[in-house]
């Protein structure tokens, strides 16, 4: 059905609780996390770092891009991306928790998930 890809290998799933399975037992404290289904796009990119993430949701190879939006987070998180630092605003930061529900509505409907709030890049 798909494929997750961390900094240290690929992993591919079957079903949608697998595929959350695999997320929750191989993610690290600070991780890059890929997520396609039956195609390279769309696909969501998910930078964790302790209780919090930011997510991009790649819509196509033409550029279309989303990222998280959560106007209440004030907290300052740094994630890695790219093999790079990166400090996003405030206001791109959400919890784990989402991210869950962002890629089980990724995964059961193709499109961007409408659980949280995005920001066109």
């Amino acid at each position: 059905m798909g494929l997750i890809c961390f900094t240290d290998g690929d992993y591919n799933f079957q079903t949608i609780d697998e595929a959350l399975n695999i997320i929750k037992s191989h993610a690290q404290n600070k991780d890059e996390i890929w997520v396609s289904g039956d195609d390279k796009y769309p696909c969501i990119v998910v930078c964790t770092n302790g209780a919090f993430a930011g997510i991009t949701f790649f819509e196509n190879e033409d550029g279309d891009m989303y990222l998280s939006f959560n106007k209440d987070n004030q907290v300052k998180v740094d994630f890695t991306a790219g093999g790079e630092a990166w400090l996003p605003d405030p206001d791109v930061v959400i919890s784990k928790e989402l991210v869950m529900e962002c890629v089980r509505e990724f995964l059961e409907t193709g499109m961007r998930p409408e659980c949280i709030n995005w920001q066109n890049l």
